[in-house]
């Protein structure tokens, strides 16, 4: 009696209590014989949790599949027909003109693919000439284990029949827009640039101290300025390109920092919202909000840290550090920012949790 007290007293079941409601295996039985038969004449069987389901989690039975292993220079298709039977293999360019040519004599298919450099430019060539195609999360598929057997012509028809059966199991993602993918590559060469300074500057320094002297702190901006002055002479000729080279740079970095000024203005309002969390300025708000792009990716707020890799993973992965594409994605956030961001977890929650903040910011 004391175990259903509660059950009793409010006449409700608490979902920590809830249980599997139990049938009848002949209840079961019809049912399953009914779905067969529907599935034998034609009819599409909706399932409760299904309704929502994306065309391309459905197998592909009655068009084409291709799959294409993507190459830096050549890549390798399989084309599999409405039987699953192989109708051709081949190769072609990995150029945007090699590809609109191949697809655009091919009747409408499903195309699936590994994500890489050269899938974001190629899913949108396909795309604009009518067929679907699905991005292979590429790391989702192997897991821990590897084939023996690979090479591109395998790796070509595996992904065309698993995206004619079984298309879930490709772990198909979502590219960013072209415009976000641009506005990225701005932040990406200023870091390029950042990095190229830090080793002159490293270098200069260690150049210095091996004629026993040593060169004042100062800022990175301010460094060839300084350093000028206090270069011996033995090494002065040496030095001097790089302290050259360092000013440019200088230059050349403050240049991207107006023009990501003028992007936060002009087209990313809403980093304004994050630039009140202490620390953040324009660079670190504007990598924070083109890595996410939109937060309609998120159920909740508190998967955006674990996503861009600013706490450690449970369940999947039980070492403590964070995985290897989400140091990807940190590392747009992080290096943009000089190595250090201000976006803990806790600001993470406690700024960007509030439903309408989350919309308004992205």
């Amino acid at each position: 009696m004391k175990k259903h007290s509660s059950v009793l007293k409010s006449g409700k079941v608490s979902a920590k209590e809830a249980k599997p409601m139990r049938r009848e295996s002949q209840q079961v039985m019809t049912e399953l014989v009914s779905k067969l038969r529907k599935r034998l004449e034609g009819e599409r069987i909706v399932e409760p949790d299904d309704q929502s389901a994306a065309e391309g989690e459905r197998p592909n039975l009655d068009r084409l599949t291709v799959g294409v292993d993507v190459g830096d220079q050549w890549s390798n298709y399989c084309i599999l027909g409405l039987g699953g039977e192989t109708l051709a293999e081949g190769q072609f360019r990995s150029q945007p003109e090699e590809v609109a040519g191949f697809f655009h004599g091919l009747a409408q298919s499903r195309v699936a693919m590994e994500v890489g450099t050269h899938s974001a430019w190629m899913r949108e060539v396909i795309a604009e000439l009518g067929h679907e195609v699905l991005v292979a999360n590429a790391r989702r598929m192997q897991g821990s284990k590897r084939r023996r057997r690979k090479n591109d012509r395998i790796d070509a028809a595996r992904l065309a029949r698993l995206g004619r059966i079984d298309p879930k199991s490709l772990y198909p993602i979502q590219h960013r827009s072209t415009e976000v993918r641009e506005d990225l590559l701005v932040l990406r060469a200023r870091e390029v640039l950042v990095e190229s300074r830090t080793k002159l500057i490293s270098a200069v320094r260690s150049m210095v101290k091996t004629v026993g002297a040593r060169v004042p702190s100062s800022s990175s901006d301010a460094f060839s300025r300084k350093a000028a002055a206090e270069i011996p002479q033995q090494i002065r000729d040496t030095a001097q390109p790089l302290l050259n080279l360092i000013a440019q740079l200088s230059e050349e970095i403050k240049s991207f920092d107006q023009q990501i000024e003028q992007m936060s203005e002009e087209k990313y309002q809403h980093t304004k919202l994050l630039r009140q969390v202490t620390g953040v300025g324009p660079v670190t708000a504007l990598a924070y909000a083109l890595t996410l792009e939109t937060p309609l990716r998120f159920k909740k707020s508190r998967d955006v840290g674990p996503y861009i890799g600013l706490v450690p993973t449970g369940g999947l992965w039980r070492h403590p550090a964070t995985t290897r594409h989400q140091q990807g994605r940190r590392q747009d956030v992080t290096q943009a920012s000089g190595g250090q961001c201000a976006l803990h977890p806790g600001s993470v929650r406690t700024r960007l949790r509030p439903a309408t903040i989350r919309k308004q910011a992205f």
